[in-house]
């Protein structure tokens, strides 16, 4: 494995680019998910589409590389020329499979649900999360003040 190179913030072993892989991945399909359910139903097809959820475990271990590489990357002469690029790439890989395979090979569940509800289901733990957070910074802010 190679060394860390001083100065670097990012991952410096393979647990913590496991980690960061996972949190991008689950990031990313939080945001492209509802968007593929809601193109769906605009399109009058039911259900929830189940195969992004297999996209996420298809991106992840891609993920995992990704994160573990790019400070090593960065630390190249070449690095600023192609940045962007690897940004935008890194993003379209992250969101592009799970809203392509809702809308071709989409292994709908649920089909059954009225209008509506498989983009609510999607949303869902966006919501959670976000509540989640809210909550956790107001328990935080009530604590320190006690």
């Amino acid at each position: 494995m190679l060394d860390k190179p001083s100065g670097e913030d990012g991952p410096g072993t393979v647990t913590e680019a496991v980690g960061y892989g996972t949190f991008n991945v689950v990031f990313f399909l939080l945001i492209s998910y509802p968007g593929a359910s809601f193109i769906r139903e605009l399109l009058g097809w039911g259900g929830l589409a189940i195969s992004p959820l297999l996209a996420a475990v298809v991106v992840w271990p891609i993920s995992i590389a990704i994160v573990y590489s790019e400070p090593r990357m960065q630390a190249r002469p070449w690095w600023p020329r192609v940045e962007k690029t690897w940004r935008r790439t890194g993003s379209a890989l992250y969101t592009c499979p799970a809203l392509i395979l809702a809308l071709t090979y989409a292994m709908p569940v649920g089909s059954d649900l009225p209008t509506g509800a498989p983009t609510a289901l999607s949303l869902a733990p966006l919501v959670a999360l976000f509540g989640f957070f809210v909550l956790r910074r107001r328990w935080r802010d009530r604590k320190g003040s006690l």
